[in-house]
């Protein structure tokens, strides 16, 4: 297919507009020219990935000139100094609406509809040698040691894809429990949701390569703010008292605990002298999920604005201090971004969704990221929520309802709450970018709502025929246990078996109902 030839030049051609019509900034037009030159001086890299933290639920006000798209009770004082210190993406994406099919795209570079793992059931497409980040950035320059802390949440173990330090295959349970001696245990009162152990293992990993006089690549992917919510007593105490209830209470602390976490980790940096030396970026794996996400539409687990956009705030030597970039971003940009600033003069394989964003570090506005394809595609055949695909072009973004296959068309500059279908007065607009996201999503061969939903069936028809059978064998034992021990014991293994096959039907009888979902 030709999709990857289409430019900006094209799409305005075929539509028969001016550029001024079509509204796209210039930052979205593919380079034609090289790669700023690099420096000689070996940076060091710092990707910090919380989970489920909305564009809004920062004290960060994410877009210049909206005073709305900060929280008015959140306290994230030193994420408002890296943003003084930094630039703050106001159109900075996830790839996914949820963690995994996200944490996957961050690692390999390309979208979840190319991995095939654009659901949270899913797993991603890759051979076992696939480029990932910490691959790339050892092949720019071998010097480089890579780390990753918190949560992992990957298809592959960290291992697996290249990183010399790790915590292993951890996910989101490892974020509320600790194991002793075989059983879980919760975390200690002072450490919720792992913040600040997490913190302290990334702060003495930098500063032994320090030491060392090595440079570093290091993903820190926070716990927080995902459920089960919790955070310091004395901080929940703090929000209480100024008049939140309880949940709101927690959650706000949570976000303030995680900000705490961020100040000693910048502190280490400056403590250690190597600031300048230091790329730092801040994201989250996809849009929140606490009590909305005004003045977005939506949030988890829908392509709707509010599950998608995400506070985007970087700093590092060449970005200039307090300052906003409107060009859309989004984190399959972040392999070849990294694969850039650590030096790579060589063309990255084929197959690469994201572009390098060093122009836009550089330059804000006036910079450019080249990609494959120039709009952003997002594909979340999920048939247990809002089965949606989107495509982003500049200003607008169209939304496909994939059960019914409508569309609508949004102009996100004018409104960002998505509530005006621009589909009749800009019919070729809608045309074109449907023709671009049908042609990609071809070209990937992405997952088929269809297939997916079928292939859920079976799996769950499959597992309620294997537990029943296993709850008939524990009753017929029950029946010739005399030992009241025993008894007890097979009781609670036939309730928690119950439990299981309750929970299957109830999945499978939330597939049947998918077919009837609606987008809008």
């Amino acid at each position: 297919m030709a999709i990857y030839k289409h430019t900006r030049r094209d799409f305005v051609k075929r539509l028969g507009l001016g550029t001024a019509a079509m509204a796209l900034p210039k930052s979205l037009k593919v380079i034609q020219g090289t790669t700023p030159e690099k420096s000689k001086a070996k940076r060091n890299i710092i990707l910090i990935l919380t989970d489920d933290q909305g564009w809004t639920d920062t004290s960060v006000q994410m877009m210049a000139g909206s005073p709305d798209s900060k929280s008015d009770f959140y306290q994230t004082p030193n994420l408002e100094r890296l943003a003084r210190e930094g630039m703050v993406f106001s159109n900075g994406y996830s790839p996914a609406p949820v963690c995994s099919p996200t944490r996957d795209s961050i690692l390999y570079g390309k979208t979840p509809a190319r991995l095939h793992h654009s659901i949270l059931l899913g797993k991603a497409n890759c051979e076992p040698d696939a480029l990932t980040i910490p691959r790339a950035i050892k092949a720019a320059d071998a010097a480089y040691v890579t780390a990753h802390f918190g949560k992992w949440g990957c298809s592959s173990t960290p291992e697996e894809a290249g990183y010399d330090v790790s915590d292993g295959r951890t996910d989101n349970w490892h974020g509320d429990w600790r194991k002793v001696n075989g059983e879980k245990k919760p975390l200690p009162a002072d450490d919720p949701k792992r913040i600040f152990s997490v913190t302290k293992r990334a702060n003495n990993f930098m500063e032994e390569q320090f030491k060392a006089d090595r440079p570093f690549y290091m993903q820190i992917s926070h716990y927080a703010v995902h459920v089960t919510h919790c955070a310091l007593k004395e901080t929940v105490e703090k929000y209480r008292k100024a008049g939140l209830d309880e949940s709101a209470a927690v959650y706000a602390a949570m976000t303030e605990n995680l900000d705490t976490g961020l100040r000693q980790l910048l502190d280490k940096i400056d403590e250690l002298g190597i600031r300048n030396n230091t790329y730092i970026i801040y994201t989250s794996d996809n849009g929140g999920g606490f009590k909305g996400n005004k003045p977005l539409k939506g949030g988890k687990a829908s392509l709707w604005e509010g599950g998608i956009r995400v506070p985007t705030i970087v700093r590092g030597p060449g970005i200039k201090a307090g300052t906003y970039c409107d060009v859309p971003i989004v984190g399959w940009d972040f392999l070849p971004t990294f694969s850039d600033l650590a030096g790579n003069q060589k063309p990255l394989p084929d197959g690469m969704d994201g572009g390098s964003l060093r122009s836009v570090f550089e330059n804000g506005n006036n910079g450019n990221v080249r990609r494959i394809i120039e709009p952003l595609i997002f594909h979340y055949p999920w048939f247990d929520s809002l089965p949606m695909s989107t495509i982003r072009w500049g200003d607008y973004k169209l939304v496909k309802d994939l059960n019914t296959n409508q569309t609508r068309l949004f102009n996100l500059t004018e409104d960002i709450g998505e509530t005006k279908d621009q589909t009749k007065s800009m019919p070729s607009i809608a045309r074109e970018l449907h023709e671009q996201l049908t042609a990609y999503l071809e070209e990937v061969n992405a997952e088929k709502i269809e297939d997916l939903r079928a292939g859920r069936k079976k799996q769950l028809y499959l597992w309620i025929e294997r537990d029943e059978k296993e709850l008939q064998k524990l009753q017929e034992q029950l029946e010739k246990v005399t030992n009241e021990r025993e008894k007890l014991s097979l009781q609670e293994k036939i309730y928690e078996k119950q439990r299981q096959i309750k929970g299957h039907k109830s999945a499978l009888d939330r597939v049947e109902k998918s077919l009837h979902m609606r987008a809008w």
